[in-house]
C-alpha cells in the first residue's frame, strides 16, 4: 500500500509539480512535437531533396567521389565532413566552413558541380528540438537541457501526488462528468501511460545537453583542469592532426582506410567520414558510423591517413562508451526499427497531450484574472498553433522555388510567422472553443495537399509518376495521415463546442478562464 502524503507535504509537491510544469510546458510541447517528427530525420532528408533520391547507382568506390566533390568546390577545407551516398541512391555531401559560415552542399551527379544546401526542413524541425539555432548561440540549447529537468521534477512530484491513486487513474476515464473532469482524467490517463516514456525522454535529454557543463565542474579536481581528458573520460578520446596542416603527403585511400577500419570493427556500418588536413602529412580520417548493438551505438574510428595506423576507437573507452550508447541510443530510437519509432511518435503526442492538458487542469483551478486569461490565450496558441506552424512549414518546403537561394530561411520563418500570428489570434479571439477546432482545421488543409504538391521534385512518392520508394513514399503516407487526424479532431472540437456553447455561457461555468476553455466556451 502506498504511504499517505500529509497536507503540508502533498500541497508543497502539488505547487512544485504545477509550478514547473506551467512554467516549462509550452516549449516542452513544442520541443515534444519537434521531438516526435525528428525521430523520422533520415527520411525526412531524403523526401525533402531530390538529389537525395536520384537514381540508383551502382556501387562506387569512396575516393573517385571525393575527388570529383574537391574538384567541384576547388580547394581543400582544413576539415571536411564528406557522406557517401546511402540506400543505393542520391548524391554524395559534403559540410565544411567557409569564412566562418557552416557550408552544406551536394555534389550533382549529372554536372559534377557543388549544389548548396536548398532545404532545411528536417534540420530545422531537429535543431528547434534542441532549440539550437545558429542566431543565438547555444544559450537556448542549454535552455532546453533545464527545461528537460523542469519535466523531470513535474514528473517526479506528479508521481508522488497520484501513487495512491496510480491504478485507478491508469484507466479512469469519466466521459459522463464535465469537461473540467474530462480533461483532468485525460491528463492523468496519459501521464500514467506515458510516464516512462516521458521519464526516459527527458533524462536523457537532460543529459546529452548538460553532460558538457558538468565536465568542467569535475575536469578541475579529477584532471587537473584537462578539458580534454575530461571528455575522454566520458566519450572517449579523438585524435586530430593538429592546429596546422603540415606538408603535402601521399595517403592511403579512403576506401582501404574503410577497408583497414572493417578489420577493425566488422560490425559497423559507415554513415560519413571527417577529414583533418587531407593531403598532408599530418592527416587524420574520422570515420564514423553505427554498430550492430542494441540500442546502436556510434562508433568513432580514428585513422592516420598516411598509413592507417589506428588512433582512437571511441567506443572502446569503457563506461563512457556505455553511457553514450544508452543516452543517445534510447533518446534517438537507435533501435527496434521504424516499428519502434512510430510507437515513440505517438508516445511523443501522448506526452505533449500531456503538457497541455495540466495546463487545462491548472486554469480551471485557479480565479478568474489577468495573468490567468493570458495563460488560456497562450495555451490555445501554442496547443493548435503549433500544428498550424508544422503544415505551413511542410507546404513553403514544397511550394517556395527549390532553387531560391533564400529557401531555407524563408522555410525557417515560415514556421515562427505561423506560429506567432496563432498565438495572436488566439489572444484576440473572442471564443478559445473556436480557435480550438479552428486552428486544428487549417493545420488540416495545409498538411493535406503536401504530397500532392511534392511530386513536383519527386517521382517516388504517393503521387509521382515514377515507381514508389519507401521513405518518400513513407512521408507522403504519414502527411496525409496526420491530415486526417487534425481534420478529425477539429470535427469532434467544433461538434463539442457546438453542443456546450450555451452551457458554458452560464455563471457557473464562467468563474475561471480556464473552465470555459475545457468546457468549450468563452471566458470572454
Amino acid at each position: 500500500m502506498a504511504p499517505k502524503l500529509s497536507s503540508h507535504a502533498f500541497t508543497r509537491f502539488w505547487d512544485v509539480h504545477a509550478w514547473s510544469g506551467v512554467v516549462a510546458g509550452l516549449v516542452l510541447y513544442i520541443m515534444f512535437l519537434a521531438g516526435g517528427v525528428t525521430l523520422f530525420h533520415e527520411e525526412l532528408a531524403i523526401w525533402q531533396e531530390p538529389l537525395a533520391q536520384s537514381a540508383a547507382r551502382a556501387p562506387e568506390a569512396l575516393e573517385p567521389m571525393l575527388e570529383r566533390a574537391l574538384s567541384a568546390k576547388g580547394s581543400t577545407p582544413a576539415d571536411l565532413w564528406f557522406y557517401p551516398p546511402k540506400h543505393g541512391r542520391g548524391a554524395a555531401r559534403l559540410s565544411f566552413e567557409d569564412g566562418g559560415r557552416w557550408v552544406t552542399a551536394w555534389v550533382d551527379p549529372k554536372t559534377g558541380r557543388l549544389v548548396p544546401e536548398r532545404e532545411r526542413l528536417a534540420g530545422f524541425l531537429y535543431s528547434l528540438h534542441f532549440l539550437w539555432h545558429d542566431l543565438t548561440g547555444d544559450w537556448l540549447y542549454r535552455l532546453a537541457g533545464f527545461l528537460a529537468v523542469a519535466l523531470l521534477l513535474a514528473l517526479v512530484t506528479g508521481v508522488l501526488i497520484h501513487l495512491k491513486d496510480m491504478v485507478r487513474q491508469f484507466h479512469q476515464f469519466r466521459t459522463q462528468k464535465s469537461r473540467r473532469v474530462l480533461w483532468s482524467d485525460l491528463h492523468k490517463v496519459v501521464g500514467v501511460m506515458g510516464l516512462p516514456f516521458q521519464v526516459m525522454y527527458a533524462y536523457t535529454g537532460a543529459f546529452i545537453v548538460l553532460a558538457p557543463l558538468l565536465l568542467t565542474t569535475f575536469a578541475g579536481p579529477l584532471f587537473g583542469g584537462d578539458g580534454k581528458r575530461s571528455e575522454a573520460a566520458l566519450w572517449g578520446a579523438n585524435a586530430d592532426g593538429g592546429a596546422q596542416p603540415g606538408l603535402p603527403s601521399r595517403h592511403l585511400s579512403l576506401d582501404a582506410l574503410a577497408a583497414r577500419a572493417k578489420l577493425v570493427r566488422p560490425d559497423v556500418t559507415l554513415e560519413y567520414l571527417h577529414l583533418t588536413h587531407h593531403g598532408r602529412d599530418n592527416a587524420v580520417v574520422e570515420l564514423v558510423g553505427f554498430d550492430s548493438g542494441t540500442p546502436r551505438a556510434r562508433v568513432d574510428l580514428t585513422l592516420q591517413a598516411r598509413d592507417g595506423a589506428l588512433l582512437t576507437d571511441a567506443v572502446q573507452a569503457g563506461a563512457g562508451a556505455g553511457t553514450r550508447r544508452w543516452i543517445h541510443g534510447l533518446h534517438f530510437a537507435y533501435f527496434g526499427g521504424p516499428t519502434l519509432r512510430v510507437l515513440f511518435f505517438v508516445l511523443t503526442l501522448a506526452g505533449a497531450a500531456t503538457l497541455i492538458s495540466g495546463n487545462l487542469v491548472w486554469l480551471a483551478r485557479r480565479t478568474k484574472s489577468r495573468a490567468n486569461d493570458v495563460l488560456a490565450r497562450l495555451t490555445v496558441g501554442v496547443g493548435a498553433g503549433t500544428w498550424v506552424a508544422l503544415g505551413a512549414l511542410f507546404l513553403a518546403s514544397r511550394v517556395l522555388p527549390l532553387d531560391w537561394g533564400k529557401c531555407c530561411a524563408a522555410e525557417e520563418l515560415t514556421f515562427v510567422g505561423a506560429l506567432a500570428l496563432c498565438i495572436v489570434w488566439a489572444c484576440k479571439a473572442r471564443e478559445h472553443r473556436v480557435v480550438w477546432w479552428q486552428q486544428f482545421a487549417l493545420a488540416a488543409g495545409l498538411f493535406l495537399p503536401v504530397p500532392l504538391l511534392a511530386a513536383r521534385w519527386s517521382d517516388l512518392g504517393l503521387f509521382g509518376a515514377g515507381p514508389r520508394w519507401g521513405p518518400v513514399s513513407a512521408i507522403d503516407g504519414a502527411l496525409l495521415a496526420v491530415a486526417l487526424m487534425l481534420g478529425s479532431g477539429a470535427l469532434a472540437l467544433r461538434r463539442v463546442s457546438a453542443g456546450r456553447a450555451v452551457e458554458a455561457r452560464s455563471p457557473k461555468q464562467r468563474g475561471a478562464p480556464g473552465a470555459a476553455l475545457l468546457a468549450g466556451g468563452s471566458d470572454a
